[in-house]
This record gives structure tokens, sequence and C-alpha cells, in this order.
């Protein structure tokens, strides 16, 4: 007998043969750092109960054609796994992993809408009812344009106004990047005057922190904007609501503040596309991310290796014999290796721990002398030990930074990427560490696993030729043995959020 039709509600981590049937109501691909795609899709069925489902990128090429959106299936037969997602597009405390022998036949299903949203009302919103980690479908009329800034050489362009909906409220809405191009490109091609309703499916919410007001926003993926398409009944249901009342804005009138240069701040650019994040919150994410967080640095971690590795002079790859050459992977010859420092720090923020890996530029900011230097100065004092750590390497101890890094959940630490030791940035950190506390008071009940999946995505290097802010340093490593054992690390794994490619859509949906 064949295996019954299944509620999505009902998906949990016991088994791994489910069968349901389901519309495909968002789909996008998403590129790892790794430059692997890999698709993500929300699935509903006939009780408007929705899951996130994921195609690893081996996958890709067989199942990438039977997918669309609009389209109904019967799928059945995915590993399941929680959805620890840091932005989740559904509230499911699972998530279904496509494998092998997963199965998927295109069935109509009209029990299932075929436009189905996950509205949340601007009143909701500004009373603070809602998730942060959770993205949403935001429907509204733009009341007043703020600023338009165009940068298209970076993609670093933003669109600023305010939106109200059918309860009158009013709240700041901010498009970056393409989203941001497409409004204004809107605009641009209708010289008549105006009024916008637009739909913002999958947009993030963050909340009042600072002098910065609650804002909508578009995610970095899985965002899909939809402006005055009165077949779309959300958008046509608001417009027939809002038409008297929304001002007619002319593209004439938009104030373009068009510049080929970034008008970041230092600050701006050190969090950017980076969740600001504690180290007690880091400890509760399960896949790799780009992070911003606070750590005191408490002492080195000795492990497979020394302070420093053999780098080559024109880079900062490893180098080894290859064909009787000193070459780097990237085929440049040294004469002889350059010494280039990579350490492992303990970082602390009260009770919590992790592991940072600093490369070699940043340690030499730290501790004011390149690696080539330091191992001379043990050489000169007699000491040909590989494993000594010099005791100037301490200067870079006690220290507490503002540390951008990358976490690599397969080897439960944190890559590097800069860092800021003044007052005003950590300051800065901190604050936003406060304003995430009063929203995470909102209750979020979520399924729990016992047997986490595997990170779809590809850690960075273990190695170390990855280190992202150097170029072209003299710097490198030697060697200390620390007589303290190394103390275990809490698993910090995080979601990030990539570029979003354009997928087709069902014919007529």
């Amino acid at each position: 007998m064949a295996r019954p039709i299944e509620s999505v509600m009902d998906i949990n981590d016991s088994k791994d043969l489910w069968k349901i049937a389901v519309r495909c109501r968002h789909l996008w691909t998403v590129r790892s750092s790794s430059n692997k795609e890999h698709l993500e899709l929300i699935l509903v069925d006939s009780k408007l109960d929705m899951i996130q489902a994921i195609v690893p990128s081996h996958l890709v090429s067989k199942y990438v054609g039977d997918l669309a959106v609009g389209a109904s299936y019967i799928m059945q037969n995915f590993k399941v796994s929680n959805n620890d997602f840091s932005f989740k597009s559904t509230t499911h405390g699972y998530k279904l992993v496509f494998c092998g022998s997963t199965y998927v036949k295109k069935t109509e299903l009209p029990e299932i809408p075929i436009d189905y949203f996950n509205i949340l009302g601007l009143a909701s919103i500004a009373d603070g009812k809602f998730q942060p980690n959770v993205l949403v479908d935001i429907v509204g009329g733009v009341t007043e344009i703020l600023q338009t800034q165009i940068n298209s050489d970076n993609n670093k362009s933003k669109f600023v106004f305010m939106i109200t909906d059918m309860s009158k409220i009013v709240v700041q809405c901010t498009l970056w990047g393409n989203f941001a191009l497409q409004f204004y490109e809107y605009y641009k091609n209708h010289g008549e005057d105006v009024n916008i309703v637009f739909l913002l499916q999958n947009a993030r919410i963050k909340a009042a922190q600072g002098g910065f007001p609650l804002n909508v926003s578009n995610a970095w993926s899985g965002t899909k904007l939809i402006i005055n398409d009165i077949s779309n009944v959300e958008i046509k249901k608001l417009k027939d609501s809002l038409n008297a009342e929304l001002p007619k804005l002319s593209s004439s009138s938009l104030q373009v503040e068009t510049t080929q240069t970034s008008q970041y701040s230092d600050f701006d650019k050190f969090i950017w596309k980076a969740e600001v994040i504690s180290l007690a919150e880091i400890a509760m994410l399960k896949q790799e991310t780009t992070c911003v967080t606070i750590a005191k640095l408490e002492k080195f971690e000795v492990g497979n290796s020394g302070w420093y590795y053999d780098g080559c002079a024109e880079c900062t790859k490893s180098v080894a014999v290859k064909d009787g050459k000193l070459k780097c992977y990237a085929n440049h010859i040294s004469s002889e290796p350059v010494p280039r420092y990579k350490l492992e720090v303990l970082g602390v923020d009260g009770k919590f721990k992790s592991r940072f890996v600093f490369w070699d530029s940043d340690c030499f900011k730290l501790i004011g002398k390149s690696a080539l230097q330091m191992k001379n100065e043990l050489v000169e004092a007699g000491e040909d030990n590989p494993l000594e750590f010099p005791f100037g390497l301490d200067a870079m101890l006690k220290k507490e930074l503002a540390i951008r890094a990358v976490f690599q959940p397969k080897f439960n630490r944190l890559s590097v990427i800069s860092f800021k030791d003044d007052e005003d940035s950590r300051k800065k950190v901190k604050d936003t560490f406060k304003s995430h506390e009063d929203v995470s008071k909102i209750p979020i009940s979520l399924s729990s696993s016992q047997d986490d999946m595997k990170s779809l995505s590809e850690p960075l290097s273990v190695s170390a030729d990855f280190d992202p802010n150097a170029a072209n340093s003299v710097m490198t490593p030697c060697k200390r043995i620390n007589p303290e054992a190394s103390e275990d690390v809490e698993s910090v794994q995080l979601s990030s959020t990539k570029t979003m490619k354009p997928v087709k859509k069902e014919d007529g949906r």
C-alpha cells in the first residue's frame, strides 16, 4: 500500500520518508563562498502551513528543471534538519533537504492557493509583534521618499521611503542593491505622476536601535519585489483602499544622489553584510556566516602547528616544494619561505568563549612586528625550536576588540577578517547587542532536532592559505608551547545570506 499524504506541520526528524502535497510559492538560487550554487524554496500545503527546502549543489542539475514558482507537486523522501537559518523564511521548526532518492511529481492541486503570501501588517510591526529572525511578506503604499542613492558600480544603491497600509500606520522602508535600482527604474520609467503600492516577499524587519528607526528592508537572499501589479490580489486590495490617499510622486521630484564612491562610514563598512551578534548568540547559531562581535583575547590556543607558517613571498598562501621549486597554490615561485602569522586565540565575553584565528596582517597590527622579525629575534637569542612561541606575541593578549570574522562550523572557530580596537567601535557593537536583547524577548516556538545536518555552504579554508586582509605583506609566524590544555569551545554556527539569482516562473502563474 502506498504511503498517505502527510501534513507539512507534522514534519519532524523522526523519519525521512515524508510524503507531502505542496505548491512552490518561492524559489531562489544561493551562491556559496566557494562559488557553488544551491536552490532554496518555500513549500506550502492546503492547510497553508509552510516549510523551507534545500536542493544541494550536487543535485541542482537533477531537480532544477522540475521546479517552478506556482507549480504544485507530490514530493517524498527527504533528509530532515533543524530550521537553523539565522534568518528564517518560515516559522516551521524543521527544513527539508533534497537527497538522491527525493521524488518530485508535478500534480494539479487546486486546493492549494496559487498566490499565498505571509502578510504581516504594519500595525503589528509597529507594536513589536514580530520575530526579528523570521522573514515576512510586506505590502505597503509609498507616502514619502526620503533618500535615493544610486551607485550601480558597486551595487550599494539605497532607496529609503515611508510606507503605510490600511491601518494608516507609517513605517520606514529601505531597499538596497538591485532592489533599490528596481524601485528607482520604475519611477524613472513613469514620467507622469504615479502612486506606488508594492509587495516585498521575504522582507526583513529591524527593530529601532540607537538613532535608527524601525525599518523594513530586503534580505540579501530570497527577497522578491513586486510593484503596482494589480494582478496580485494583495496589491490590488491595498491599492483600491488607499488609492485616493496616497500621494502621486513624479520621477522628476526625486533627489538622486549619484555616486561612484562609497559614502559609508568606516564603521558601516566594518559591519557591512555581517550579523552583529554577541558570543552568546553565536553559540546558538548553526551555519557559516560573517559576523561582528566583541571579545577579549584571553590566551593562545595550541594546536597541531606553531604560531606561523611558511608563506609565499608574493602573496599570503603557504608554500611547498613542487617540481624542485618552492611554490604556492597560485604557482608563485619563492627563493625562500616568508614566515607569516597564524595564531589561534581564545576570545572571551563574559562566560562565553570562542576560538579566533588571526592572520598575518592583523597580527602585525596588534603585535607591532612582522613574523619574520619575531622569528629572527628568536634565532639571534639562540632559540631554534619552531614550536617556541615568542614572548612578544603576548602583546596582542588582554585586548578587547570589535572583531569581524567568518564562523566556520566544521572547525568550531571564527576566521578573523578585520578588527577595531577603539572605544567608539566597541560601544556601537555593544549597543547593537542591547537592541537584540530587547527584541529577543519575543517568544519563538521551534522544535529541536537531535542530529543537525551538515552546513550546505563550504567552510573557509582551514589552511594557512586564507588570509583575507593581507596583501603582499612581509609578515609571518614562529612558536611556543602552551602548557595549559586548550578548552573546549561551544559549537557556533550561522546561516549566511548570499546573492540571489532569478528563477523561472510557471506559465500563467
